[in-house]
């Protein structure tokens, strides 16, 4: 099968924001798929954080079992003017980029997944003109696509729209209460982790690595640097706490909303890192920290589970199909009280940090790439025979 995966970005090697699309990707031409990517890279946005461009055109090389097999990837140029009163011209040049690219690319895939509703909008005129069976993986932090698209949008989406992935039952109930699906075009299939690229490796031995000391505590943070991924929350709880033994590493860059860094007596690292580095930090961690105040289902959690991490994260809806009180203390994310008190708990509570990191990796084993592609894909099959019949 030829699938045609349309994402709102991609990952390259000087900006790994969206790592996860690649993860998919890379994960459907293991399991014997034929992909080609379609993602436009924003000229703007690239001149305003310095990051260089892509090629429009290039080959990912993806080692199977079978050996060596191509990915061709597509980033044609686009503009952006921001998320504010100019964010619906952006909606429309995307919208003629990507149709403009189909088009002259002459690509004919059997199907087209879509990573978010925008991407979706940005090529269903070209799916339903030749044809093309589509599906949305919705992960959305927040579905607005009311605010922006027209009533006409959302029913060109809903009906020609086949099936939708939703990484939490959040993303479901929104979906349908957005009016872009019914729930039995929906399954739930929370994000997932690649276990060759996050495993445990042991605190002891990772320390020596990095060169940290095994004597402190020390707390993770990976996020986007702004406020609703919450680094400052995070190291105002450390600044709350007063310990000289509380350390901390702050993996992430200034992109998306507003932005602000971490501020805190003891931070070992702060900034970004490629993403095959980032294991070796989460497994030097004794926790990993992150008051976000909204998610699809966060990857950044899942990875830091597949390393053995206990969770502190946000007592809200988009946790609840991944997080319990078993692998995670769930907090009010603007509440920086609460967050230091969570940290202290684990700190001084040995045996209980150990309990949570066990399940933790449990939960992460239920929750590995192979498995989500594979459902994925089996739940497409299952939709377009149906229809078929």
């Amino acid at each position: 099968m030829h699938i045609l995966i349309s994402a709102q970005t991609y990952p390259s090697p000087k900006n790994q924001l969206s790592a996860f699309v690649a993860v998919l990707a890379e994960e459907m031409v293991r399991q014997g798929e034929d992909v080609t990517v379609l993602a436009p890279q924003s000229l703007t946005t690239c001149w305003r954080h310095k990051i260089p461009l892509c090629p429009q055109k290039y080959k990912a090389k993806i080692s199977t079992s079978e050996g060596i097999r191509e990915m061709t990837i597509f980033r044609p140029y686009s503009f952006s003017l921001g998320q504010g009163r100019f964010y619906k011209i952006s909606i429309q040049i995307d919208r003629f980029v990507i149709n403009r690219a189909a088009k002259r690319l002459k690509i004919r895939p059997d199907i087209i997944y879509s990573h978010f509703w925008k991407a979706a909008d940005n090529i269903i005129d070209y799916a339903v003109k030749n044809g093309i069976p589509s599906f949305v993986a919705t992960g959305e932090d927040e579905i607005t696509i009311d605010k922006y698209f027209s009533a006409q949008r959302v029913i060109l989406l809903n009906e020609n729209t086949k099936g939708v992935i939703c990484v939490s039952t959040k993303n479901q109930e929104e979906s349908i209460a957005h009016h872009l699906t019914e729930k039995s075009r929906t399954i739930v299939q929370p994000n997932a982790v690649n276990h060759k690229e996050f495993y445990p490796i042991g605190r002891k031995t990772a320390r020596e690595r990095l060169g940290y000391s095994q004597d402190d505590f020390i707390v993770a943070f990976c996020g986007r640097f702004n406020t609703r991924k919450g680094c400052r929350r995070v190291s105002d709880a450390i600044t709350l706490l007063n310990d000289p033994l509380v350390k901390s590493i702050f993996i992430g860059i200034a992109s998306g909303g507003i932005h602000e860094e971490p501020e805190c007596e003891g931070i070992l690292f702060k900034g970004s890192l490629n993403h095959n580095e980032i294991v070796t930090y989460l497994n030097a961690a004794d926790v990993f920290v992150l008051p976000t105040q909204a998610e699809g289902c966060s990857n950044a959690i899942i990875e830091a589970m597949a390393c053995g991490l206990p969770i502190i994260s946000s007592n809200l809806p988009f946790n609840y199909d991944i997080l319990n009180e078993s692998n995670a203390i769930l907090v009010d994310p603007m509440n920086v009280r609460q967050i230091a008190d969570a940290i202290k708990e684990i700190k001084k509570n040995p045996e209980r940090q150990q309990s949570m990191s066990a399940t933790s990796l449990e939960t992460a084993k239920k929750l590995s790439i192979e498995n989500r592609v594979s459902s994925i894909l089996e739940f497409i099959k299952k939709q377009i025979n149906s229809h078929n019949k």
